[in-house]
């Protein structure tokens, strides 16, 4: 089910069409709707590629810990399982993109066209690369011209 703030988004604002895309984000694949001429966008659906692992307070694909990655050899091993586990999911997830078109068309009466490939590819980030982000965000603010 789809919540009722994107038909009334929709209809307030006066979109005419969507499209309906499936892409990666991080370790998620989401069904998204989005309008070129407005910018209205919304996350409609979400699938987590990792599983959650009570042990390692963590999500893990196989033998890897996604929030402990250790160099960028290990990065692209567990990103081709996250691309190789949503390959696998494509065509339930793009069924699932043709319900939630034909729900939004039926609803708001817009075309929706749905996008029937799988787009980008998961991000998977080594222990450095989040060191240096919490650290970005440390840092950001401070003038260290004076």
């Amino acid at each position: 089910m789809i919540q009722q703030e994107l038909y009334t988004r929709i209809k307030l604002i006066g979109v005419e069409s969507g499209v309906i895309e499936i892409s990666y984000s991080g370790i998620h694949i989401g069904i998204n709707f989005y309008d070129e001429d407005t910018g209205v966008s919304a996350e409609l659906y979400s699938v987590e590629l990792g599983e959650f692992s009570f042990i390692k307070e963590s999500y893990v694909i196989g033998e890897f810990d996604l929030s402990h990655i250790k160099n960028s050899d290990d990065a692209e091993a567990a990103k081709k399982q996250l691309m190789d586990k949503g390959n696998n999911m494509k065509s339930e997830l793009i069924a699932r993109a043709k319900e939630i078109a034909e729900e939004i068309t039926k609803r708001a009466a817009i075309p929706v066209k749905v996008m029937p490939r799988l787009l980008g590819t998961p991000y998977v980030a080594t222990e450095i690369e989040n060191n240096m982000e919490i650290a970005r965000d440390v840092f950001a603010g401070i003038d260290d011209d004076y």
